[in-house]
């Protein structure tokens, strides 16, 4: 039987997370985008009576979300945490950064993309896998700042590489935004990039766009692992991530979507 009160309840902390971030401006366009559709599932449910109910209106609802993407393609939405190793600044007075961020914070946010981006890389071996339009992009928040991917001017990279031997065999899992917003204060956001490795090289399998979250206990942090650089190389953040899972909600819509096929077999 479906733990309705779970479902519920899982809606309605996203609505209370979208009050919160209202309050403090962090909502990107991308993000609207995602709580618009759990907002719909919650005006509709809200008053109606009964769990049995209930249940069927939402499984009936995400079914037709489901069933508006294009055939085999989805978002892929990953929530991450991360603790910052160091930081370097460099600016005037208590630098770009305003002397906010520090060894130890943590950094939150999440990265998006699409399922069946085509690879632009003609190598067996390297997949290369850009986006140029919103919702795509990385969006983090950390000391009061937003590091986030430029909506209007998306060039976001996903990059795959299987069984490079380049300095020993092993593969890499990388993202980069090339083209952010500038923070709050003025300061300019040049680079956001995600460096993972896997030195038994058994991470993937081939150069094909990794859909999932990548397991931690897998691959390890490559050079810089979480980089965010701005005002050309005037300040860098670098940090480990230590958490990275997909968005509830998403788990949601395919997790009882599945419940649906089940029921009908």
């Amino acid at each position: 039987m479906l733990d309705f009160e779970r479902v519920y309840m899982s809606i309605e902390g996203h609505n209370r997370m979208r009050e919160a971030d209202t309050k403090s401006g962090i909502i990107p366009v991308y993000k609207e985008q995602f709580l618009k559709r759990n907002n719909l599932i919650f005006s509709i449910t809200q008053n109606l009576k009964g769990e049995k109910m209930k249940t069927k209106v939402i499984i009936t609802i995400l079914f037709l979300l489901a069933c508006i993407q294009p055939a085999n393609a989805y978002l892929v939405t990953i929530q991450i945490e991360a603790v910052v190793d160091s930081v370097t600044d460099d600016g005037p007075d208590d630098g770009y950064l305003d002397g906010l961020i520090s060894p130890g914070d943590i950094i939150t946010g999440w990265y998006i993309f699409e399922s069946t981006t085509i690879d632009t890389n003609p190598s067996s071996q390297v997949g290369d896998y850009f986006h140029y339009s919103s919702p795509y992009g990385i969006f983090l928040t950390v000391g009061g700042f937003n590091f986030e991917t430029n909506s209007s001017d998306v060039r976001f990279l996903m990059e795959m590489v299987n069984d490079s031997t380049s300095g020993g065999l092993h593969d890499n899992y990388a993202l980069i935004s090339y083209n952010n917003l500038s923070l709050s204060n003025g300061s300019s956001v040049d680079l956001i990039k995600w460096q993972l490795i896997d030195n038994s090289a058994t991470a993937l399998s081939s150069d094909a766009l990794l859909t999932t979250a990548p397991d931690l206990d897998v691959w390890q942090s490559y050079l810089y692992g979480l980089r965010i650089e701005g005002e050309r190389g005037g300040y860098g953040i670098d940090a480990t991530v230590t958490s990275a899972v997909p968005e509830p909600l998403t788990i949601l819509l395919l997790g009882l979507g599945c419940l649906l096929l089940k029921k009908r077999n």
